[in-house]
């Protein structure tokens, strides 16, 4: 049997005393895309930061590719192959587009110039905008930029939070697409997306969380637009 790539068993996580996720399980296995919903307000991006390392578990266990990483730090856990793009397009805005995806590269202490190159590929529309600084791009521009970064580190399970949020239809696209073919090179893929027909074009798993609980968890096969939407009504 497989190991799952990333293996989240009994967590439960906050902020301060008030608790958010209660009891979260969630296996992703290698290569798939995985996805998350939920209401606003449920704790998808809570859960997402735990993931990351943002945020330190109340109880529970974080397991990454047979390894346990429920008390490493972001940093190492980056190094580890874990990517993450925040929800709100997160870059340094005072930065060129080049400028942001060289700094991400060079965090990872990884000599491999090619991979700036392969983001590049990835979202051709950055290539014109390379001196531009990113406070100065688009919504969809930057939210392309902020996935190009976390792809320059390497890795191999990349998570999204919100990746199509506010962006112009082209461009949700543009990172379908993106996203699809990173899947297609072994790069497995944890997202949060709020839009369903993105969702059910997607994933491969969908897990929909409510008031901080898992409420379903299975192949993206067995739902339906009904049925999801009646998940995410409860």
């Amino acid at each position: 049997m497989t190991t799952p790539h990333l293996n989240v068993r009994n967590l439960s996580a906050g902020y301060g005393r008030a608790r958010v996720l209660f009891d979260i399980d969630l296996t992703v296995h290698p290569g798939t895309i995985a996805c998350v919903m939920g209401r606003n307000g449920v704790g998808k991006t809570t859960l997402l930061n735990t993931i990351a390392g943002l945020i330190t578990p109340t109880t529970g266990t974080i397991t990454h590719t047979g390894t346990d990483i429920t008390t490493l730090a972001p940093h190492q856990r980056t190094r580890r192959g874990i990517a993450y793009a925040p929800q709100g397009h997160d870059t340094f805005a005072p930065l060129t587009v080049a400028e942001n995806l060289h700094v991400a590269h060079q965090a990872t202490r990884r000599n491999r110039p090619d991979l700036i190159d392969a983001a590049l590929e990835r979202f051709p529309r950055l290539k014109p905008l390379l001196g531009r600084k990113a406070g100065l791009l688009s919504g969809g521009q930057a939210q392309q930029l902020a996935i190009a970064r976390a792809l320059v580190t390497d890795p191999d399970l990349l998570i999204l939070d919100e990746p199509t949020e506010g962006i112009q239809p082209n461009i949700v696209a543009e990172i379908e697409t993106a996203i699809t073919d990173t899947a297609a090179q072994g790069i497995t893929v944890l997202l949060v997306e709020q839009y369903l027909d993105v969702a059910l074009r997607l994933a491969d798993t969908i897990t929909v969380i409510d008031a901080g609980r898992v409420i379903h968890t299975g192949p993206r096969t067995e739902l339906t637009h009904r049925s999801a939407h009646a998940l995410m009504a409860i």
